[in-house]
């Protein structure tokens, strides 16, 4: 598969399992990678959310954290990661047998047949910079896909649809809404 099957991705660096999708690309962007570089992994064994929670990583699951290498200012990262929140909704919606609702600031839940929300989908933003300035951004976005769903309060698609979605198409759907949010956002 080639990179550019995935909207906004200019590089990808797929790996089997890596600790957090999240810590390789930090150092990546620390190594000067190029803006839209993706990695992706299979498995995560140190996975990691917001205010260091660990994010339960089996394989099954879509692991992948976008570096991007912005122009917006500081400011409005609380923005951006809303919108994150937004087009990772919306990107469920698309796949079809879904009915995703955000939970700010981080986690896209989804109506199960009990009419419960629970979490299937929860992203993490890191930037480095300064107060005028962004060097990198890296949207950290973990889907519970084809996997057993890691919590009771979280499920999967799998669980949601009764069908297995695949990694690559959801992996497809969310660069897709990602990149689209970030364009129309201003977020360049």
């Amino acid at each position: 598969m080639s990179e550019l099957e995935f909207p906004g991705v200019r590089r990808l660096v797929r790996l089997d399992e890596t600790d957090s999708t999240q810590s390789v690309a930090r150092r990546l962007a620390d190594e000067d990678a190029p803006d839209g570089t993706l990695v992706w992994a299979l498995r995560q064994t140190a996975g990691k959310g917001r205010m260091g929670r660990r994010w339960r990583s089996a394989p099954g699951g879509l692991y992948v954290s976008w570096l991007i290498r912005p122009s917006f200012a500081p400011r409005r990262l609380g923005e951006f990661s809303l919108a994150c929140g937004a087009a990772a909704a919306a990107a469920l919606r698309d796949l079809g047998g879904v009915e995703p609702a955000v939970k700010p600031p981080n986690d896209v839940l989804a109506r199960g047949a009990d009419g419960k929300f629970r979490k299937v989908c929860g992203i993490l933003c890191e930037a480095s910079g300064d107060s005028t300035r962004l060097h990198w951004l890296v949207v950290g976005v973990g889907v519970n896909v084809d996997n057993e769903p890691p919590l009771k309060r979280a499920t999967s698609l799998k669980a949601l649809t009764g069908r297995t979605a695949g990694l690559e198409p959801v992996l497809r759907a969310l660069m897709r809404r990602l990149a689209r949010a970030r364009r129309a956002g201003g977020f360049a």
